[in-house]
């Protein structure tokens, strides 16, 4: 049998697992690295994961040193990157906030080093003895879900959210409702028992629920679990990177998307719409 030929109208997407250290110049040069060998397999996207810039163990005062110093010699970097390999970047990286507390923020780049979207994160990671709030300042709410932060590439809509978010599910499915047909997941997922589980069990969930594609980039072990992946409509991961750094490459389609929504069209019958909490 032949092989099938790619549809034109698909797109490569990559997400990136490598470690956010203490060291922002190793940091870049490891972003820089995997940017490229994503552009040199096809990629027009390459998700990196939460706190890419920066050890999210760090204290609250270096993190928010770190965010006054290093943020926008950060951003430049990344939006030189883009231009340079000609893809898209999202990245997790930490923003000056207010008083004493960082950003933890996902900022998205276009092919043409324009900024695509900025969202701060909006669930901060108040579990498993932790105690992300006396670190990152909380994201308001705003008018009309405009907390939540979406873009179009090469015919696609994608929806960012930040970790611990993907225990929300009302988060994943406002931003389907709002058009995504990706789901951009960037993470630390901090490692501990059962935590591989959950990781992957929620991003399945976000995609089989949703009917959309999943791309989730995670820091690899030992401090959070790995697994950075590429998940189908269907719930079906299409690419793994498991433990080492690396990169995790799959094709998308909006035919394959639209397939899976025919035959399961549980987004048209829903009977429940979700509202902000006051």
């Amino acid at each position: 049998m032949a092989p099938v030929s790619p549809d034109p109208n698909d797109v490569v997407i990559a997400v990136a697992q490598m470690v956010g250290g203490p060291d922002i110049g190793a940091n870049l040069e490891a972003i820089a690295r995997l940017t490229a060998e994503a552009a040199s397999r096809g990629a027009r996207l390459v998700v990196f994961p939460e706190a890419a810039m920066f050890d999210f163990t760090a204290s609250a005062e270096a993190i928010a040193a770190v965010a006054r110093s290093e943020g926008i010699r950060f951003e430049a970097a990344l939006r030189d990157l883009a231009i340079e390999h000609d893809v898209a970047i999202v990245a997790g990286l930490y923003g000056e906030g207010q008083g004493r507390l960082a950003t933890n923020t996902m900022v998205a780049w276009s092919p043409e080093g324009t900024v695509l979207g900025r969202y701060e994160k909006l669930h901060l990671y108040d579990a498993f003895h932790y105690r992300e709030s006396e670190k990152n300042q909380t994201a308001p709410l705003q008018p009309d879900f405009g907390e939540l932060t979406l873009f179009e590439l090469d015919g696609l809509r994608f929806g960012l959210m930040n970790c611990y978010d993907i225990r929300f599910p009302e988060m994943s499915r406002l931003l389907v409702d709002r058009g995504a047909d990706v789901l951009l997941v960037a993470s630390g997922w901090v490692s501990g028992p059962l935590k591989e589980l959950h990781w992957q069990t929620l991003l399945q969930a976000r995609a089989i629920e949703n009917t959309c594609f999943v791309a989730a980039s995670c820091q690899p072990p030992p401090l959070s679990v790995g697994h950075s992946m590429i998940i189908d409509p269907a719930g079906l991961p299409t690419a793994l990177v498991a433990a080492e750094q690396g990169l995790a490459i799959a094709r998308i389609s909006r035919a394959r998307l639209l397939e899976v929504r025919r035959t399961l069209p549980c987004l048209e019958h829903r009977r429940y719409a979700i509202v902000q909490k006051t």
